[in-house]
């Protein structure tokens, strides 16, 4: 079976919130790079560790997707794996620049396919109520 492997960077220092208007947004594309590989899914996530670490980042989490959907009975679901990474010394040079990158970054509603606007409108709304439950609860501890 030919494997698809997609790693997606999102680069946090670019996000809608600092941008003086919509037409200066980055387009989603420019954030994602895609790549496919005959290679093993195994050997693929072995090298990304190995790259990863090798350029001083350290791997901060991960999500095993696929393998977590075929134990909820989704047999045939491909492995999906997102790899989490952290360089401490960008993180804290990016954030003396200026703090407000840290951010929630939405999902793009702009894409050919319905079905993914769809979808990125209904996560997109999930992920404000997550701020705002934030944002009251700060508000409830001032009073």
């Amino acid at each position: 079976m030919l494997r698809h492997v997609a790693l997606v960077i999102v680069a946090v220092i670019t996000t809608a919130a600092c941008s003086p208007s919509p037409s200066a947004t980055p387009r989603s594309d420019a954030l994602i790079e895609r790549a496919r590989t005959d290679k093993a899914f195994d050997d693929v996530v072995f090298e990304l560790e190995f790259a990863i670490t090798e350029r001083n980042f350290r791997i901060t989490g991960r999500n095993t997707i696929g393998k977590g959907l075929r134990e909820r009975g989704y047999d045939d679901f491909p492995d999906v794996e997102v790899i989490h990474f952290c360089n401490l010394e960008y993180a804290r040079e990016v954030l003396e620049i200026d703090p407000g990158y840290v951010s929630l970054i939405l999902l793009p509603e702009d894409h050919a396919d319905a079905r993914i606007n769809a979808f990125a409108r209904r996560m997109n709304a999930i992920l404000r109520e997550i701020v705002e439950f934030v944002l009251e609860q700060d508000a409830a501890a001032e009073k």
